[in-house]
């Protein structure tokens, strides 16, 4: 038996527009999340064997946590319902720690900060998105 997967990146027409919406808000912030980590780790000076390994070391884990992101956003818009519970999880914990560190340090006036902020906003949209009627509706009908 031959498991296929089909690269779907935008839900189609058949789906709730709450759930379209929430695709493109996830990819939008996929995008800013990437961004944001090539101009805040930028190219720094190596001068130590150690400091190579740990900037490998911390490639790979942000290269293994974005494709990860982008394959659940991807399953998401295939109306996987475990990609929905992921998503929804993933931006929970992502609130949390923004609220914590919000608290923890204080509101920074930062540009780096403040689209941070934003990103977690639109975030928190799309999950409220991804939990009204229709979408969880549309996202059970997809179990086979």
């Amino acid at each position: 038996m031959k498991a296929k997967i089909k690269f779907i990146f935008f839900p189609g027409d058949n789906t709730p527009n709450s759930a379209r919406t929430a695709v493109a808000v996830y990819w939008i912030t996929f995008s800013v999340f990437f961004v944001r980590i090539g101009i805040g780790v930028g190219v720094p000076p190596f001068s130590t064997p150690r400091e190579v390994e740990a900037a490998i070391t911390v490639f790979g884990l942000l290269s293994t946590i974005l494709i990860f992101y982008a394959f659940t956003i991807m399953r998401l818009s295939a109306g996987k319902l475990w990609a929905r519970n992921v998503a929804l999880f993933l931006t929970a914990f992502i609130i949390i720690t923004t609220l914590y560190r919000l608290f923890a340090d204080g509101p920074s006036s930062e540009q780096n900060n403040v689209v941070g902020l934003i990103s977690v906003a639109a975030q928190t949209v799309a999950g409220l998105f991804l939990l009204t009627p229709e979408s969880t509706t549309w996202f059970k009908s997809k179990i086979k």
